[in-house]
């Protein structure tokens, strides 16, 4: 098996290889599954992230949880990298270049938010595994936030199916997605759903 690293190195490529027309196709069929859900119909407050080069695009996804006046967060690192979640109202007014040049919110425009009110999370990566296993980037942020979150808020990542493998190596630190959604299907990981 490789090794995060080289697993990273393949799927980040993978994922780099898809164009822009290609990329905006598929990530709309992947917001466009999910938003059938019950899972995101029944969410109050949703934690999304802001997409960032190659990743599955959620700008269409955060102005519609916005129209649909569900709790909309996204992350903030703070200098320890931890996810600091906050509420956002305009992502054209309320966000700004932060870590790595990705989107985040002020902070002076928006609201600090409680990390154990969260219905769903919605989870950026390089690639995922059908047990739902996560390929982050190598610093840890989402496992580190989920350990401090006391609810355990669904967990759904966002994945163009070029980026699932059937195994990914993890280690106890590593928390697991309870749902993957690409292009092409939703994967249903560790926990016993209803019919969506």
């Amino acid at each position: 098996m490789l090794s995060k690293k080289e697993y990273r190195e393949v799927l980040l490529a993978k994922r780099n290889q898809i164009g822009p027309k290609e990329r905006k196709e598929k990530s709309l069929k992947i917001q466009a599954k999910l938003t059938k859900t019950d899972i995101w119909r029944e969410a109050k407050t949703v934690m999304l992230y802001a997409s960032f080069q190659s990743e599955v695009e959620t700008h269409g996804l955060i102005l519609k949880a916005l129209a649909e006046k569900k709790y909309v967060l996204l992350p903030r690192l703070n200098a320890d990298k931890e996810i600091i979640p906050y509420n956002i109202h305009n992502p054209n007014s309320d966000l700004a270049p932060g870590y790595a040049g990705i989107l985040e919110p002020l902070p002076k425009r928006c609201k600090l938010w409680d990390v154990n009110k969260i219905d769903l999370v919605i989870v950026p990566g390089c690639g995922f595994d059908l047990e739902g296993r996560r390929l982050g980037y190598g610093l840890g942020c989402y496992d580190r936030f989920f350990r401090r979150i006391k609810n355990s808020p669904l967990k759904v990542g966002l994945a163009f199916e070029a980026c699932i493998v059937s195994r990914l190596p993890s280690g106890p630190q590593d928390i697991k997605m309870d749902i993957i959604i690409t292009e092409k299907r939703i994967i249903y990981c560790k926990r016993i759903f209803s019919p969506l």
